[in-house]
């Protein structure tokens, strides 16, 4: 079966990566990425394009864009998530900041999880925070983490679960410019850890 083609652009974010000695996929292992789903807050890409991964520490970062169309088709808009895999995330919660062209509306395959306020006046009037409790939402989300992506204005979605994080930072756009701007904000969120 043929790769359907990748994305314009692809080649920068492919030499952007080789400059720094990244691993890049134009075509990743698509089951990897579909054990992370289904989202909380987010749909699903039909398929994941142009993967850039590296590790720091005993964190794995990958970085992918999510084709939010069907395949032969153009999406309504393109951006890049970024998937980190870190044993300190323990607990399941998801948080979405402003409404986005990917932000999942219905819940067929898993019941949405309640909208809680974890008591943080600043974040609870900018976030919509789902998780099982306010107290699980408030650990999943400690103050530090909070406090970093309230300094970075943060919009778009995060999702905490046990073994890692899925980051939407809203405007983000496949670009090796935005990669660049997204694998940097990665250290910052995990050193408020």
């Amino acid at each position: 079966m043929d790769q359907p083609r990748l994305p314009e652009g692809s080649e920068r974010i492919a030499h952007w990566a080789r400059m720094r000695g990244l691993a890049y996929q134009g075509h990743p292992n698509e089951e990897w990425f579909r054990a992370w789903e289904p989202f909380d807050t987010m749909t699903s890409g039909s398929s994941y394009f142009n993967s850039v991964s590296f590790a720091q520490g005993k964190t794995h970062v990958t970085l992918a864009e999510p084709w939010m169309a069907l395949e032969d088709s153009e999406p309504l808009d393109r951006t890049v998530l970024a998937f980190v895999s870190d044993e300190r995330f323990r607990l399941r919660a998801a948080a979405r900041g402003g409404e986005h062209f990917n932000t999942r509306v219905s819940f067929l395959e898993n019941a949405k999880m309640p909208t809680v306020s974890i008591g943080d006046a600043p974040w609870d009037k900018h976030m919509a925070t789902f998780a099982a409790s306010p107290s699980e939402a408030d650990r999943a989300f400690p103050l530090g983490m909070r406090q970093a992506l309230a300094h970075l204005g943060f919009s778009g979605h995060i999702e905490i679960r046990p073994g890692g994080m899925v980051l939407h930072f809203a405007g983000t756009k496949p670009t090796p410019e935005h990669y660049e701007n997204l694998a940097a904000v990665i250290p910052r969120i995990l050193r408020s850890l």
